[in-house]
């Protein structure tokens, strides 16, 4: 009698804890494009940096700042000020996660990273950036840097490594895996679905240019070029991989540079002696993409479900 007494209670004590996590779920807005793959993990930071040295290429200068500051420099300078603020926080955790890998590769440097968008990160003084925005700027300040301290000293990791946080502007509806575009595979660097760029001002743009300027650039001979470009191969998410011209091959990242084009994943059309190019998205197309992020916000979605869609199996450790 005892015993069954005791499983009686043990259940009662089940019952009565399991409706409230099934109503704490059920209350979430979960957005169709968010699969959480791993938990954000409460645990200290192991000696955070309290400023980054920063190489300002204009000037050759190296500037040493508070990190609040430099992260205030890249989301403003990164991510529109008008955008969610969710989405504004997963800048912010890309940026800081993006900073700690570059001063990792440069400790034989005597600078952590530059502000060099090409190979690093946008960064604008807050000068610049109260100019930018106008009558706006105490609105857009004070919300970048709210949501800078919410966030404060969060970053990616995958296996408890710091991951290579990179994002673009927008997708062509699907991101890219670092493979297909670098050439290196990372696992938390894989496509995912992005639908929400398809809804983008810029998801589409167009360059026109003459026969002569295309074969000029491309180095052709007119003559060799009558069949256009031809033999395309694209990847899952659309990238042009290669494609011929003038009895030659090139790699989508080269008529993307060539051309000044958005993005890699384009079309081409030719009509009268002119060829007009259709691109998809605008950027690399790899890890998170911000109009993506800022979508998915609007949609519900947390800044730790919009990171865990976009950087696969990714982990966000926090302070405790």
């Amino acid at each position: 009698m005892k015993k069954i007494f005791l499983i009686s209670t043990v259940l009662l004590a089940i019952l009565l804890l399991l409706p409230l996590s099934v109503l704490e779920d059920s209350q979430k807005t979960v957005n169709a494009l968010t699969t959480p793959t791993a938990a954000t993990v409460d645990e200290p930071v192991t000696n955070p940096p309290e400023t980054f040295k920063v190489l300002i290429r204009a000037t050759n200068e190296i500037k040493e700042m508070p990190v609040e500051d430099y992260l205030f420099g890249v989301v403003a300078g990164e991510m529109p000020a008008l955008y969610e603020e969710e989405a504004l926080k997963a800048q912010a955790v890309c940026a800081y996660t993006f900073a700690l890998w570059r001063q990792k590769g440069n400790s034989d440097k005597n600078y952590d990273i530059s502000d060099d968008y090409t190979t690093d990160q946008c960064y604008i003084t807050a000068e610049i950036a109260r100019e930018k925005w106008g009558s706006k700027a105490n609105e857009y300040e004070s919300k970048i840097r709210n949501a800078i301290a919410e966030v404060k000293n969060e970053r990616l990791t995958y296996n408890g490594e710091i991951i290579l946080s990179v994002y673009h502007a927008v997708s062509s509806g699907t991101t890219e895996s670092a493979k297909n575009v670098w050439g290196k595979d990372y696992p938390y660097l894989q496509a995912v679905s992005s639908i929400g760029d398809k809804l983008a001002n810029n998801y589409i743009s167009s360059a026109d240019l003459t026969a002569e300027q295309v074969c000029s650039k491309l180095s052709v001979n007119q003559n060799e070029s009558a069949n256009g470009f031809t033999d395309f191969t694209r990847t899952a998410s659309g990238t042009v991989k290669t494609v011929k011209f003038g009895g030659k091959e090139f790699k989508g990242s080269q008529i993307r540079e060539a051309f000044d084009l958005k993005s890699s994943n384009f079309e081409v059309a030719l009509k009268d002696n002119s060829y007009t190019f259709t691109v998809y998205g605008y950027g690399h197309g790899v890890g998170m993409s911000q109009n993506g992020a800022n979508y998915m916000a609007q949609q519900g979605s947390s800044y730790e479900e919009i990171l865990k869609h976009y950087y696969t199996g990714c982990q966000i450790i926090r302070n405790s």
